[in-house]
């Protein structure tokens, strides 16, 4: 038995069933067509004949059926039924064969009306939607049983070509229906507007409206987009889309260095921010700036605090802040001189209908545009998905040049809101589609296409990649090409409602996916954006590890608001974490690098006491010198000329144990001894070190400094296979930028002592570079001593000046 699919004929009905040879004349013909197309005659009666074609070939069978369809248009119609299934063939005649496929068609041929194609629910095109069908008809067979056939849309048949038919909706009509808005919004200078729009009521449209009536020399349009959790990230991207469009202002030098750093993602105070945005938008011949901010209530707080400082008195530029309906403005955003304030809701009836009529370029019919206006419920955006759900499903189509309901009750449905219609539309997305969608969604909803594919592609492979699918997604409505390289989401809605089809496990795994890439490719503030979706993956302590990092990043940039929200994030998320602490006045006051003591102490002892450089290192009499033990009995040395009654470090960490706060507290007990340990590696005590790092053990505080100082001892030891398989181990293990830096530079000291200086100089040539990234500045300063140092003993003693004098100035490490 095999899988075929069976197309039956019904002839006329009534008095004309057994008239003359004309009916015998036609099957005759319709035989002969279907074995052109491949199909054989598979059954026969006085009403009906059957032919069946191979399961793979829908294409054919559709092609054939259709065709028929056309040339019977000035005949009598015939009724048609399709079914698929397994055919056993019955010898001779050839060809002839029975089943219950066969027996589905006969019957969904018999209930159907002349001109009617029937095709059986379980067809398999009809389950994956590659048919369009036009509703369902119910009939009794002779032997009494109830029939269902969906009928096929003969007029576009094929899912392809209806979703084809979206492409001709204009993107970007005319605005319609918000003229009195407008005007409201033209605040006076130094004022700011304030636009409530629920979501799809067209908020953003006005705003882009705006910007082209008033026609301002320079504008910033600040709107939540890639790492939108970034301190400053919003206003970073603003004047980065800003720049693509347009040159920029001439900038005071100070400001333009202030502009290079936000850009880079560096992060600058909130003042010089401030000050850079009124720069921007500075009158130029009597026209002055304009400042739009929408979906305030997603802006990174740092942006908004921006915002509240650049707004300025009277005379300057403008600012029109949109918001949902419902919402408040938040409060960083409390004084700002709101002149006046607007609500968008659902258009007019008959500005509603204009625009669905706008949408179709005004090619489409009073009747269709006044349904499918009701059933976006006169909202902007729910018009515009409703519109493109009919054409999806070819309720509404194109007949000619103007587009008309398919018949007298489409587009009579139920009215929903835009996310309805998105949802139902999102089923005929392809998986490589979707899934590029989805990642652009979990990003901000405008993102570069790099990071698109680098998510996107590991959840649904190479198909996923944004020069593969984003013509398609473009063309239907889904996203737009915001600048060269980047993709964004049409809107805020249709983000939502992508992210609302995964379901909890599927959208978990997205956002750990997320979370790996961005963290591998953003700066110390844009780890807030990994930290999120870290957290939302279920990954609680590494989300808290991230956000520390950027609070970290935001204190050492001045944003005090911003570290300090990312403070709470990461003590809400582990408390256990370690965090900077912050002065009322935003002031770090405890890094919590400077408890990590890593192995730039040991390069700091090498250099002089309390990490003086020397200007001109000694280089050590050989490379096989250049070893923790050399380093530590160099450093006993330098430590013999200081203070001459200052305690040995054995004998402060015996006093230990008569001191109740430590022996007491564990944290105060580890604290204390990660400070002993400094001391005993300058003084280069190897025992009261290895005694130091068993009781740090104990009180399970400082792992990874234990781990990495262990390695350092068995490296003095004598076993340095087993010490440098460690500190390999903790580079590859490094949680994040700081850490990864930090674990290079000390494996790179630990190749040296070991012999391999080659090695060494790539991995703290490496260790530099990430310090630099992570805006580390000890462990950048601590690289370049070992640069120098590393330099004098290869017998290079200029290079190694030149490296002393960049570790004095870490800045400058890596330009030129």
């Amino acid at each position: 038995m095999a899988e075929r699919i069976v197309v039956s004929f019904h002839g006329p009905s009534g008095p004309e069933a057994g008239s003359g040879s004309g009916y015998l004349e036609r099957s005759l013909s319709i035989r002969k067509r279907a074995e052109a197309h491949g199909g054989a005659l598979c059954a026969w009666s006085g009403e009906a004949f059957s032919v069946d074609f191979a399961a793979e070939a829908l294409d054919e069978a559709l092609g054939f059926t259709l065709e028929q369809v056309a040339e019977a248009q000035d005949t009598e119609p015939l009724r048609i039924g399709i079914a698929q299934g397994e055919m056993q063939a019955l010898g001779t005649p050839e060809g002839l064969a029975w089943g219950k496929a066969l027996l589905r068609a006969e019957r969904l041929a018999a209930i159907a009306r002349p001109g009617d194609v029937l095709l059986d629910p379980d067809l398999a095109a009809v389950q994956s939607g590659d048919l369009v069908t036009a509703g369902l008809r119910r009939g009794r067979a002779a032997d009494g049983s109830i029939v269902r056939g969906l009928r096929l849309d003969i007029y576009a048949p094929l899912r392809g070509d209806t979703l084809a038919n979206v492409h001709k909706l204009v993107a970007a009509p005319e605005l319609v229906g918000r003229e009195e808005e407008l005007g409201k919004l033209s605040v006076p200078l130094g004022c700011a507007g304030l636009l409530r729009a629920a979501p799809g009521a067209g908020g953003t449209r006005l705003l882009q409206e705006l910007v082209h009536r008033l026609a301002p020399p320079r504008s910033l349009r600040i709107a939540p987009t890639f790492l939108p959790r970034e301190p400053l990230g919003a206003l970073r991207n603003a004047f980065a889309r800003s720049l693509a469009r347009e040159a920029p202002p001439e900038l005071p030098e100070a400001l333009a260095a202030a502009l290079d750093k936000l850009l880079a993602g560096e992060g600058i105070s909130t003042r010089n921010a401030a000050e850079l945005v009124d720069a921007w938008l500075a009158p130029v011949d009597g026209r002055s700036g304009l400042l739009t901010v929408d979906d305030v209530t997603l802006i990174d707080l740092a942006t908004l605090e921006v915002v509240s400082q650049a707004i300025p008195p009277p005379g300057f530029f403008r600012s029109v802040v949109r918001i949902d309906v419902e919402e408040t403005l938040p409060e960083v955003l409390s004084s700002i001189p709101v002149a006046a304030e607007v609500t968008l809701g659902p258009l007019p009836k008959k500005a509603a209908v204009e625009l669905a009529r706008a949408f179709c370029g005004g090619a489409i019919t009073q009747e269709a545009a006044e349904r499918w206006a009701r059933r976006g419920q006169g909202m902007p955006l729910g018009i515009r998905e409703a519109l493109a759900e009919g054409l999806s499903t070819g309720e509404l189509r194109w007949v000619g040049d103007v587009a008309e309901p398919r018949d007298r009750t489409s587009g009579r449905g139920a009215s929903a809101p835009a996310h309805e219609w998105i949802t139902r539309r999102a089923t005929w997305l392809e998986p490589g589609e979707r899934a590029a969608l989805v990642g652009v969604a979990l990003l901000g909803a405008d993102a570069p296409n790099e990071i698109v594919d680098a998510v996107s592609t590991l959840m649904a492979g190479a198909g996923a990649r944004v020069a593969v699918v984003e013509d398609a997604l473009c063309g239907a409505g889904w996203a737009y090409r915001p600048e060269e390289g980047w993709l964004a989401i049409a809107s805020r809605t249709t983000t939502r409602a992508l992210i609302g089809l995964l379901d909890a496990g599927t959208r978990e795994l997205w956002h750990r996916m997320a979370g790996r890439v961005l963290e591998q490719n953003v700066g110390p503030l844009g780890l807030a954006e990994p930290a999120y979706h870290a957290a939302v993956a279920g990954e609680r302590a590494s989300a808290a590890v991230l956000a520390a990092e950027a609070a970290l990043a935001a204190a050492g940039a001045g944003l005090r608001k911003a570290a300090a929200a990312l403070i709470d994030e990461a003590r809400s998320l582990d408390p256990d974490v370690q965090v900077p602490e912050l002065s009322d006045e935003g002031e770090l006051l405890v890094d919590p690098r400077a408890e990590e003591i890593s192995i730039a102490s040991l390069i700091e002892a090498a250099m002089g006491e309390g990490g003086q450089i020397r200007s001109e290192p000694h280089p050590p009499s050989s490379i096989g010198s250049l070893s923790p033990d050399s380093l530590g009995a160099e450093s006993a040395g330098v430590a013999a000329f200081g203070s001459p009654g200052k305690a040995s470090v054995a004998d402060a960490v015996a006093a230990l144990g008569a001191d109740p706060d430590a022996v007491e507290d564990p944290v105060v007990m580890a604290e204390r001894l990660s400070k002993l340990l400094r001391q005993a590696l300058v003084e280069g005590d190897v025992e009261t070190l290895e005694d130091i790092l068993v009781r740090l053990r104990v009180t399970g505080e400082h792992d990874a400094l234990v781990e990495r100082m262990s390695a350092f001892v068995q490296l003095v030891r004598g076993e340095p296979g087993e010490g440098l398989r460690k500190l390999k181990e903790a580079v590859a293990g490094a949680s994040s930028p700081r850490a990864h830096a930090r674990a290079l530079l000390s494996y790179g000291i630990a190749l040296a002592s070991a012999g391999d200086v080659d090695r060494a100089l790539l991995e703290t040539l490496t260790a530099l570079a990430r310090a630099r990234e992570a805006s580390d500045r000890q462990a950048e300063q601590a690289s370049a001593r070992f640069l120098a140092y590393l330099s004098a003993a290869m017998g290079q003693p200029q290079a190694a000046s030149v490296w002393a004098r960049v570790a004095q100035t870490p800045g400058e490490a890596l330009r030129g």
